[in-house]
């Protein structure tokens, strides 16, 4: 492979015009990763911010999810802020107090009877909604994907890990975080390994197949790395039981998977890590991380979660610190683009996927 395999430009990462086709193109066009519906009990609702659309996902009394658009039918407020939670079983507009079900079902309006307002013409507006093994997502076009063939073409790394059953797993913490740089350049540094012995000290201690610069093994067709458990240094060495469905050698593996176009499922027996992007404009992205345990595995004798979440947000904030680096360099003038080399694969995979889902621009 020679150096004629380019990264994305400058003005691709940077433009408020590419950012307005990719929100088009890309993010209104099939389907997107909107987290881990274990996060949402019954009546319990809550905020994301799709790519500029602010969408309200609800988990009714019956345990159904739904996704509305945040926004009142009655004069256009919107209902709920990033920071709202609920668990009243109902949506009341802060404006006229117009009230819905969690279904979104319009059931109340102040001082306007039958005869002034047909509530049943106005349920709030609906976006589609999958939930795939506990992952929700959503699709803000009217007309979307059909979600199965989409999977195939957008995630198919994560199809392997139906196996673990993820649906089954709960939530035990969320943090998240505030990226100044472009959601495609996190997805890139995502994508390989070059930067990990640099920057990852603590992660090649525990992954040796990373200090190659590789991030699958080559002589494993399922796309896992070694892990070794017997350091101290390593917040995996813990005997708990394992994910369902994991093998011997699952439990002393890590697997990983995109999900184009926002985020990454990352597998290390026992948890599971569900790490969404919501872009904000091309120079910040929001990212959440949902850490998921099996409850045989928290309830299992001095088994202790923490560990494993403070690893994940120690790699996750030295992403973020060589992400916003990137980001700033390639504002310089100079930087027309940067060269791709055989062990960045997988961003040539990226890299070549985006470009084919923008079109001509």
């Amino acid at each position: 492979m020679s150096n004629d395999t380019h990264t994305l430009t400058g003005h691709d990462y940077l433009s408020d015009e590419v950012w307005l086709l990719e929100r088009q193109r890309i993010f209104r066009s099939g389907w997107l990763l909107a987290g881990a519906g274990q996060r949402l009990q019954r009546g319990n609702r809550t905020v994301v911010d799709l790519a500029g659309e602010s969408v309200l996902l609800t988990r009714d009394l019956d345990g159904a999810l739904h996704a509305f658009a945040n926004v009142c039918r009655h004069r256009g407020a919107r209902l709920c802020e990033a920071h709202d939670a609920s668990s009243q079983g109902s949506l009341m507009c802060p404006y006229h107090a117009w009230t819905y079900a969690l279904d979104g079902a319009l059931i109340a309006t102040p001082h306007l009877d039958d005869t002034e307002v047909d509530r049943s013409t106005l349920p709030l507006w609906q976006y589609h909604l999958r939930e795939w093994h506990g992952l929700v997502f959503v699709s803000l076009n009217p007309d979307p994907p059909q979600f199965d063939a989409w999977l195939q073409e957008h995630a198919a790394e994560m199809l392997r890990f139906e196996r673990f059953g993820l649906e089954q797993l709960v939530v035990v913490a969320s943090t998240r975080c505030d990226i100044a740089a472009n959601w495609k350049i996190v997805i890139e540094n995502y994508q390989e390994c070059l930067h990990c012995t640099r920057v990852h000290p603590e992660l090649v201690d525990i992954v040796p197949l990373y200090r190659t610069g590789w991030v699958t093994d080559r002589e494993r067709p399922d796309g896992g790395v070694a892990v070794t458990r017997s350091k101290e240094s390593s917040p995996y060495r813990a005997e708990a039981p394992s994910l369902p469905g994991a093998t011997e050698l699952d439990h002393t593996s890590y697997y990983g998977a995109t999900v184009f176009p926002n985020g990454f499922v990352d597998v290390t027996d026992p948890s599971v890590v569900i790490s969404t992007l919501y872009p904000d404009g091309p120079n910040r992205t929001v990212m959440t991380m949902d850490f998921l345990f099996h409850a045989d595995t928290l309830a299992a004798p001095g088994f202790d979660p923490q560990p494993i979440i403070d690893f994940n947000v120690l790699v996750g904030n030295q992403d973020n610190t060589v992400c916003e680096m990137v980001h700033r360099g390639v504002a310089s003038l100079a930087f027309d683009h940067g060269v791709l080399t055989p062990k960045d694969e997988y961003v040539i995979w990226f890299t070549e996927h985006y470009r084919r889902t923008m079109g001509a621009t």
